[in-house]
């Protein structure tokens, strides 16, 4: 509860959070987790989708959020698992490349090689991404599009410190050397 209480609203006396904070909360890591879920899914719309729920279930379960982690932790854990749990109904959530080309990349206004190369190079990594396990995309947008430390890796997909080395390091090297895929 303490990360809770920092947020404002909150009172060690007074454990109802009130409009402020969820608002708060809202405003704080919508963008984040709604990117995180993007880059998960691939789907502007499921992300959107995703993340209202996220936030829904943070608003149920708000109350009864210790504070044994950081308020993003349990939020990217909400996350994750309302991801999951869109990923068991039959829903087609793999990652559609059409949706990362629409993300607008102004590095190279006016230069038409450079944004030819810059969406070449978008596609790759989206379908990079779709070829990952889904543990390995998690870690690899937490810690490298998100910035969360090893440490919040492990909170947020309760596995090891270890684990989440090694699914890093195995979803970074399928980067640089993409195993083919058979069909």
């Amino acid at each position: 509860m303490a990360s809770l209480l920092a947020l404002g609203g909150l009172s060690a006396a007074h454990a109802e959070p009130d409009d402020g904070t969820l608002d708060t909360l809202y405003r704080r890591y919508r963008r984040p987790i709604s990117g995180y879920l993007f880059q998960l899914c691939g789907s502007a719309d499921l992300a959107e989708e995703l993340t209202q729920e996220t936030f829904v279930r943070a608003c149920a379960g708000l109350a009864k959020f210790r504070g044994e982690s950081a308020v993003s932790t349990w939020l990217f854990r909400i996350a994750r698992n309302a991801y999951l749990q869109s990923v068991r109904r039959p829903a087609d959530t793999r990652i559609a490349t059409d949706d990362l080309l629409a993300i607008p990349d102004n590095r190279h206004h006016g230069d038409p090689v450079g944004q030819f190369t810059a969406r070449e190079q978008r596609t790759q990594i989206g379908l990079a991404l779709a070829q990952l396990p889904e543990k390995q995309r998690s870690i690899l947008l937490l810690r490298d599009a998100e910035d969360l430390s090893y440490a919040e890796i492990a909170a947020v997909l309760e596995i090891s410190l270890a684990a989440v080395k090694i699914n890093l390091f195995r979803a970074r090297r399928h980067f640089v050397q993409p195993t083919p895929r058979l069909t």
